[in-house]
């Protein structure tokens, strides 16, 4: 009896070491694939990632090339490129709930906004698409992708200077490079934490709201003269919402 509680042990043990192992083989892929699926679905456009390289021994992780696609009714090209994220994780809390990410910093965030003929930014549709999704409900299977049930919370979220690639040649505003400035989020997913979910809705409207700032600011002062004989009826009905909306954000600041 003896022997084989002995035998039971050791195989019980070599099960935890073979789960331990898979889970910390597996902790990229895993990754990459919750970013995948929650993105698209928050952004309602596909979201690819080039490569994850995450130690939990050292809390340390490196995320590279994460882009993201134009909705329909625009170019091929990207909406949003990311080419690196550092995320500094602290491995004492990733056995407790809710898990705490010290600092996730987004290196060299790239834009490409576009206007289409009916004046119509592409970043626009992506933060209507993300309005929807936070106030929609998601099915528990999701909840449940990549494995992740428990809380998050982000201490810093820094998403460093970028570059916005506006493009309104469809309107007849000559297509301009624009700084996209620091944006900096602090306690992301609040004193309790939030789920992944949550904070991929927070974090991507934030960006977003950011990006459109740049954009409608600039679109307001360059669509003047020529420009504005070239728009179609539609477009100088749709130009004159984003200067009205613009107006009410000021207003309300």
């Amino acid at each position: 009896m003896k022997q084989k509680l002995i035998i039971a042990a050791i195989a019980l043990l070599m099960v935890i070491v073979g789960i331990a192992v898979y889970l910390y083989n597996s902790i990229d892929g895993i990754v990459e694939s919750a970013i995948e699926k929650n993105g698209s679905r928050v952004f309602g456009s596909k979201v690819s990632v080039g490569s994850v390289d995450i130690s939990l021994k050292s809390g340390q992780g490196t995320i590279r090339n994460v882009s993201i696609a134009n909705p329909e009714g625009f170019s091929s090209e990207k909406m949003f490129n990311l080419e690196e994220i550092i995320v500094d994780i602290d491995v004492r809390s990733l056995n407790r709930d809710p898990i705490i990410i010290e600092q996730v910093t987004i290196s060299a965030p790239s834009v490409l906004a576009e206007m289409n003929a009916q004046a119509q930014t592409n970043v626009e549709v992506a933060k209507s698409a993300i309005d929807r999704y936070r106030t929609a409900s998601v099915p528990q299977e999701q909840k449940q992708d990549g494995g992740f049930e428990k809380r998050i919370i982000i201490k810093k979220f820094v998403f460093e200077v970028g570059t916005v690639d506006l493009d309104g040649t469809a309107v007849g505003i000559e297509a301009v490079d624009l700084e996209l400035p620091l944006l900096r989020l602090n306690d992301v997913g609040g004193p309790h934490g939030d789920t992944p979910d949550g904070i991929s809705k927070t974090v991507s409207r934030a960006f977003v709201n950011a990006v459109r700032d740049v954009v409608e600011d600039e679109v307001k002062q360059r669509a003047t003269g020529k420009a504005k004989e070239v728009l179609s009826r539609e477009a100088g009905k749709a130009l004159g919402k984003i200067f009205n909306r613009k107006a009410a954000n000021d207003s309300t600041r």
